[in-house]
């Protein structure tokens, strides 16, 4: 009878393996390989420091290498974390919807980078400090952002234009609004005279407001006429009239003289004198107005010198003496005006 071999198992004796070791069973013997993490040297299993292994190259990245007991592990620098293998450094996001809230400060947006963040302030704010300050777009010293006849309104961040009053927008610009196309702008009886960014409801030239509408202007009260023309107030104007015997548009006016512009004004034995607006007939010397008669002077009994003969003619008369008169014979023969 042949009798059969039994392996004995070295492993059940825990002391047959150093520490740091793993016993493996073996037909006939057996096997103390060295824990991951050791070496064998001489009959001790001795750690590894990986960190120190320039075979194994850098093995923490945005870390620092830390030997530990059959292993290692990564000490993170700051911005970065273990992601639970405490083998591999991950970056920090401290921009996560977690942390964003309280991470940076208001009016900013934060930006990730790698092992750190930065907060610029938003588009319309400005650092000051540690805070981020509203940009006054409407204070800005190269000009207003704002098209002409607008308003610029400053936001938290930002700005808005508004047409000023009495203009409306046409695109990018800001044009006026012309409200006299509004026929019901004024009332009826005034006259709508629009201006850039206004308009002004006016009484017609002639009329002036009184008690909500318009009435007609008397000109006449303020005398604009020459002082010799007479003023006709008519509706919304007036008229100047030069009175009879002046000539001029009332606003000046010049006497006319009949006894050149009329054609005889006067009676053939008269002189036309010209007066003021007027002109009178004056009958030459020896004629009588009313027609220019003659005068008879022999009427008068002391036309002639006493015991002389008066004889009237055409607008005068003669004195002479009687034949062979020894009386008047120094006497001159003369033709005498009327006294």
């Amino acid at each position: 009878m042949v009798m059969k071999e039994m392996d004995i198992n070295e492993c059940l004796d825990n002391s047959v393996c150093p520490e740091h070791s793993t016993c493996l069973n073996t037909k006939g013997s057996y096997l103390c390989p060295c824990d991951a993490g050791f070496t064998s040297v001489d009959v001790l299993c001795v750690d590894i420091d990986e960190c120190s292994d320039p075979e194994l190259g850098e093995l923490c990245i945005h870390g620092k290498c830390m030997n530990a007991i059959g292993s290692y592990y990564c000490k993170c620098l700051e911005g970065f974390w273990s992601n639970g293998t405490e083998m591999e450094c991950v970056d920090i996001d401290e921009c996560s919807d977690s942390l964003n809230s309280t991470v940076c400060q208001p009016y900013s947006t934060c930006v990730n980078v790698p092992g750190s963040y930065s907060c610029p302030c938003n588009t319309g704010f400005i650092l000051n400090g540690t805070e981020c300050q509203d940009v006054d777009e409407c204070d800005d010293s190269t000009g207003i952002p704002c098209p002409e006849h607008s308003l610029c309104n400053n936001t938290p961040g930002s700005f808005f234009c508004l047409c000023s009053p009495g203009y409306t927008a046409i695109g990018p610009h800001c044009e006026d609004i012309d409200e006299c196309l509004n026929k019901t702008t004024c009332r009826f009886d005034q006259v709508c005279t629009n201006s850039p960014g206004a308009y002004k409801c006016s009484c017609p030239l002639g009329y002036h407001e009184e008690k909500g509408a318009c009435a007609d202007t008397n000109e006449c009260v303020n005398s604009p006429c020459h002082p010799l023309a007479r003023c006709w107030n008519t509706p919304g104007s007036f008229s100047c009239h030069c009175p009879m015997g002046f000539a001029g548009n009332g606003t000046w006016c010049k006497d006319v003289d009949e006894c050149i512009t009329l054609t005889k004004p006067c009676h053939p034995r008269a002189l036309c004198l010209n007066t003021p607006g007027s002109f009178v007939c004056v009958c030459v010397p020896g004629f009588m107005k009313g027609g220019c008669v003659d005068l008879d002077e022999c009427v008068s009994s002391t036309a002639c010198p006493e015991k002389t003969f008066c004889t009237n003619l055409p607008g005068s008369y003669t004195c002479s003496c009687p034949q062979s008169s020894a009386i008047c014979s120094y006497t001159e023969m003369k033709t005498q005006p009327p006294s």
